[in-house]
């Protein structure tokens, strides 16, 4: 069903929750983040290690998505984000003013874009599609509000702020779209002491090992 989780600066999930989130949602993760002069950087198709290398270089807030295909199929191009232009191109990496990210299915989204087509509002875009690749377009053609109308959770990146729209839960610091990853976990080890054993909670968060 895929996640996002919007990481503030100085919050960080540990390597066992992204290991979840990759177990839940294995078809690729991507990581967007602000750049000096503005814009919003991106990289995907990552594996879990490589969200966790990426998290750690990045100093200010930092948004994180694990995929799970549905539209689309499994693809590289279809993770996310997408940058919010006039053709959402589908790169595994690059720059924009803003980009989208998205936790849920629009089951309406090829009449959506026949419809932005037929009206001349975008451009038929090249590559691999898939739902959220045509939100971006249509934020693009309608503005944010129109993800008001849209199933599911998503999260806008700009240069001044990350929006949400649709039901997050606030989890260890973070905005997440949802915590379905937690049953992934390893949930309880064994440790023999005192001629004993204690069985004890894995953490999903460096601020509780």
């Amino acid at each position: 069903m895929c996640v996002i989780l919007v990481c503030p600066k100085g919050v960080r999930p540990n390597a066992e929750t992204l290991l979840a989130c990759e177990r839940a949602n294995p078809h690729g993760a991507g990581v967007a983040w602000r750049e000096k002069d503005g814009r919003i950087g991106w990289i995907k198709n990552l594996c879990a290690d490589e969200v966790g290398q990426m998290l750690a270089e990045i100093e200010e807030e930092a948004v994180v998505h694990f995929r799970w295909a549905s539209v689309g199929g499994e693809d590289p191009l279809l993770c996310h984000p997408f940058p919010v232009t006039g053709k959402a191109e589908a790169k595994i990496y690059g720059t924009a003013k803003s980009v989208l990210f998205h936790n849920g299915t629009w089951g309406r989204w090829e009449e959506g874009l026949e419809r932005m087509l037929r009206l001349g509002r975008c451009a038929e875009p090249p590559g691999p599609m898939s739902d959220t690749r045509a939100a971006a377009l249509a934020v693009r053609c309608l503005g944010a509000d129109f993800l008001k109308t849209l199933p599911g959770r998503w999260a806008l990146v700009d240069a001044d702020r990350t929006r949400l729209f649709g039901d997050w839960v606030r989890w260890h610091g973070m905005m997440v779209s949802n915590t379905a990853f937690v049953r992934r976990t390893e949930p309880t080890r064994t440790r023999r002491r005192f001629g004993g054993e204690r069985r004890e909670q894995l953490s999903l968060w460096e601020g509780d090992l």
